[in-house]
């Protein structure tokens, strides 16, 4: 049985940050209501509804920038052919550490706005 091919890494890209800025506008409109499955899960975000709008809002932006930045890759790897062999790989990388570093983005505006 043949091996199911793999995506190409600029579809991924271009998926994954699509799907990351949509699924971000909900929280950005305020439209989640606090709950266990959907938002920014962070303990501060529970301490009030005020907290979880704001942390949600906040976390939202951030995420829909984060989507911009990768599918624009994505696009970039997908629109230019002759590409060294270590691009992609770079750029999916690249994507892991931006997706650490809005996470901690997000962590830290908790924090100082809302310290415990």
């Amino acid at each position: 049985m043949p091996a199911a091919p793999i995506a190409e890494p600029a579809t991924v890209l271009m998926l994954l940050g699509t799907v990351t800025a949509l699924l971000s506008l909900p929280l950005l409109l305020r439209r989640v209501p606090p709950n266990r499955y959907y938002g920014i899960r962070l303990a501060a975000a529970f301490r009030s509804e005020q907290h979880w709008y704001e942390i949600n809002a906040f976390g939202a932006r951030r995420f829909i920038l984060f989507g911009i930045v990768v599918a624009s890759m994505g696009l970039a790897l997908h629109t230019y052919t002759a590409l060294p062999f270590w691009l992609p790989i770079a750029c999916m990388v690249s994507t892991l550490v931006l997706l650490l570093m809005t996470v901690q983005a997000i962590r830290r505006y908790a924090a100082k706005r809302f310290p415990a």
